[in-house]
């Protein structure tokens, strides 16, 4: 058995399809059944029965599988840290980042990077949470970062922004005239949504379920970007970061409403997989990005960040009380996150 065989198996019995895992290795799919018949006849045992038109592994393949995973990552941390040595490899930082992260929160501290760091190469990938995690576990991304809490034991989370959700409407939408409204008044009014699988969308059913509340958008879009345009159109009201409206809200396109007795608040973590020696690059990134955001949004507090926690745990929801009776904590009536000087700094002069 070959590094090479076991590759190919892991890469088949993941895919579940030699068709697929010929064009992801870049072979033909008879080079990929020839080695996995050699395979076969090396261990003595087959690996793959077919179920109908269905590939399935059988109880060997299943128990090589495990294995395999663990054998391939360590070849890839090993052929890693070689390319360290002897290139220009370590000079470069994949990051992966969600909407929010990646549209909004992360590019001032990218430039900010690059002109500490202008030897070391950046890319940037915007995905959704799920595909940023299991490209960290795959290694195709160096750190990632994703609206928490992060709860994967595999993955090594570090909070470093407070993101926080607005309620937004147009100046000329009926919703307008208030300033603040409860959340039973809020579910009243036709909501512009994200799609289910948005981890936005997720904390706001959580929270309305909570308040013994249903919440039933009238139109549901893929994206932040889509979301603020259907409302600044006048089509409802939406719920988005604050990060991806201060531009609206200071030039007056859009307007935020405050919801009485809740706070939709949640942090965004770095992220990277656990037991995985990151690059010299990366390393570099993660320790900048920690201070640059500690030192120019704030500290993320002890507070903030054990009162997350603990609620979560709790109750299986993402909101922070504004005031007491949650059961959980008692004293968090007067708490709000401070506006950012960051956030300050990025508002357009007139």
């Amino acid at each position: 058995m070959t590094l090479n065989q076991l590759r190919i198996f892991y890469v088949s019995a993941r895919l579940m399809s030699f068709t697929a895992a010929a064009e992801e290795l870049c072979l033909t799919q008879p080079a990929i059944t020839l080695q996995i018949q050699s395979l076969e006849r090396d261990l003595g045992l087959k690996l793959f029965e077919r179920v109908g038109n269905k590939l399935r592994l059988t109880d060997a393949g299943q128990a090589l599988y495990k294995s395999a995973g663990t054998i391939i990552l360590a070849e890839d941390e090993a052929r890693k840290i070689v390319a360290e040595l002897r290139s220009a490899s370590r000079r470069r930082v994949v990051v992966a980042a969600n909407t929010t992260g990646g549209m909004y929160a992360l590019p001032p501290i990218l430039l900010a990077f690059g002109q500490a760091h202008p030897d070391v190469a950046i890319g940037l990938d915007i995905e959704s949470s799920e595909q940023i995690i299991e490209r960290l576990l795959q290694n195709g991304v160096d750190v990632g970062l994703v609206g928490g809490p992060m709860e994967d034991k595999r993955i090594v989370a570090e909070p470093i922004l407070k993101d926080e959700l607005a309620v937004i409407v147009s100046p000329a939408h009926e919703a307008a005239q208030h300033s603040r409204m409860t959340l039973g008044d809020l579910a009243m009014y036709p909501l512009v949504m994200a799609e289910p699988r948005s981890r936005t969308r997720m904390l706001i059913e959580r929270t309305f379920r909570a308040a013994g509340l249903r919440v039933q958008p009238s139109l549901q879009l893929t994206g932040t970007e889509a979301v603020k345009k259907a409302v600044e159109s006048g089509l409802g009201v939406g719920i988005v970061s604050k990060f991806s409206v201060e531009r609206e809200l200071y030039l007056g396109v859009l307007k935020a409403i405050e919801i009485e007795g809740v706070q939709l608040v949640r942090p965004l973590e770095l992220i990277h997989r656990k037991g995985r020696r990151l690059s010299h690059a990366a390393r570099l990134f993660r320790s900048f990005a920690l201070e640059y955001a500690r030192r120019e949004f704030g500290p993320l507090s002890d507070l903030y960040a054990s009162v997350t926690k603990v609620y979560t745990e709790a109750t299986g929801e993402g909101l922070v009380p504004a005031g007491a009776g949650a059961g959980v904590v008692t004293d968090l009536g007067a708490w709000r996150p401070e506006p950012t000087p960051l956030a300050r700094s990025r508002r357009p002069s007139r």
